[in-house]
């Protein structure tokens, strides 16, 4: 009998910290878009995605050496670190932070939600005998017309085409450089830690981030406040590092087709927080196109692939 009571109880207590972590990846993963949103307003873009990095790092490597850990990693980590971090952390984030400064929150994070859509594109390019099925084709024609239906009524209530169009291809660009990055990161093995070359990874990315933002006048572009650097703050801590670690949490205790929710429920979380936060308009027909654009991210991310499982993430959860 006691033994029954002992197991009830640390089964509510694991349950109480999925329930916990699910809600941290869905809202400070959704709410990261109206943090960039706010804080690139006064702050140049590329100080914002590396800033944010930088001390998310920073904080990890400090942990990691309280803990005993060794921080060295080897030559070809740190290359193979170097490559991931350019296109995660400096394409994705630097690229998204720029279209921050024209979108909304909430269309960021509709056209971000393409990433298992590049995803399913990328493991049918490089997977033999691993061509998408009917049901996954389907949905990636359906999330991209969704997109594009998303980005024509976005313009005909308001946004100008001439900010629209580079911001929305900055967005693609920048949700392919993710999808790439985490097709090749489920394909890597390092010698040191995980957490060791994620650490690196964020610190790489951010510094060359801080450095294009040095080169292309970023300190005079910088005339913030203390609201937009508390929301780089925000990201650093909550959108990166507690996001982060909910996430991977998530992963070791619950089906990964679980945790891939996370890519249709953030962006509602976004459109709803701008809404509210911002105050950006949400229309019918932008009401629509979302639902279509989120219902291909479903289909895709639920879709079993045509060969058999193997250790990777599947379409659209992103494995660090």
């Amino acid at each position: 009998m006691i033994f029954d009571r002992q197991d009830s109880g640390l089964s509510r207590r694991r349950t109480l910290r999925i329930v916990l972590a699910f809600a941290c990846v869905y809202l400070c993963w959704g709410s990261a878009f109206v943090a960039i949103r706010y804080s690139v307003q006064t702050i140049h873009p590329a100080f914002v995605a590396g800033i944010r990095y930088l001390i998310a790092g920073g904080i990890l490597l400090a942990v990691l050496m309280v803990r005993g850990s060794s921080l060295k990693i080897g030559r070809r980590d740190l290359l193979r670190v170097t490559g991931l971090g350019l296109l995660m952390f400096t394409c994705n984030t630097l690229l998204l932070s720029y279209a921050g400064r024209q979108l909304p929150a909430g269309l960021m994070a509709l056209i971000i939600a393409t990433i298992p859509l590049f995803m399913a594109l990328l493991e049918a390019l490089l997977t033999r005998n691993n061509s998408p099925t009917v049901s996954r084709g389907i949905g990636i024609v359906l999330g991209f017309s969704g997109v594009a239906l998303l980005l024509r009524q976005s313009v005909r209530e308001g946004l100008s085409v001439q900010s629209t169009t580079p911001a929305a291809i900055c967005l693609i660009v920048a949700a392919f450089a993710w999808a790439l990055g985490s097709v090749l990161l489920s394909r890597t093995q390092f010698q040191a830690p995980a957490l060791v070359c994620t650490a690196w990874q964020m610190l790489i990315g951010g510094a060359i981030d801080v450095l294009i933002g040095l080169a292309t006048g970023g300190f005079q572009a910088s005339h913030a406040s203390g609201g937009p650097w508390l929301a780089v703050m925000f990201l650093a801590i909550f959108g990166t590092l507690a996001g982060y670690t909910a996430y991977t949490y998530l992963l070791r205790n619950v089906p990964l087709s679980s945790v891939a929710t996370y890519a249709y429920i953030n962006p509602l979380v976004a459109v709803v927080l701008g809404w509210l936060v911002l105050n950006e308009p949400l229309s019918l027909s932008q009401g629509i196109a979302v639902v279509v654009v989120l219902a291909s991210v479903a289909l895709v991310v639920s879709t079993p692939r045509t060969t058999a499982q193997d250790s990777s993430a599947p379409v659209g959860v992103l494995r660090k």
